[in-house]
């Protein structure tokens, strides 16, 4: 179930943001090297090849979307209440970049914004 939604466009840029909130069993669980992360609050970022007018294979996310997701959501998370942490829900923030000719991973986090706001 979808909360929040958003379409940012600046220039040639756009990006649809969606937010969803859920209950803890959809912590996104990170196995790590010291065991076990959980995070309630992540963002998932896509760029198809398509946003540059580009075809190519669609399917697990590679190094440009984990480090443009990583960084856009550094950037919204002193925006959740308590770090994220402090509460009792999970938030999960899709960005889908559908037109890219500037800073898509800026695009995400303004359109993250207005999604939370929603």
């Amino acid at each position: 179930m979808t909360h929040g939604s958003a379409l940012f466009t600046r220039g040639q840029t756009q990006t649809i943001a969606t937010c969803t909130l859920g209950g803890l069993e959809a912590t996104q669980k990170i196995d790590t090297l010291d065991g076990q992360n959980k995070k309630r609050f992540y963002l998932q970022y896509n760029f198809p090849p398509s946003c540059v007018g580009e075809t190519g294979r669609t399917g697990a996310p590679g190094r440009r979307e984990v480090g443009h997701g990583m960084l856009a959501e550094k950037a919204l998370r002193p925006a959740m209440p308590g770090g994220a942490d402090g509460w009792d829900y999970v938030v999960r923030l899709e960005s889908l970049v559908t037109e890219s000719h500037g800073s898509s991973s800026m695009a995400s986090v303004c359109g993250g914004s207005l999604a939370l706001m929603d």
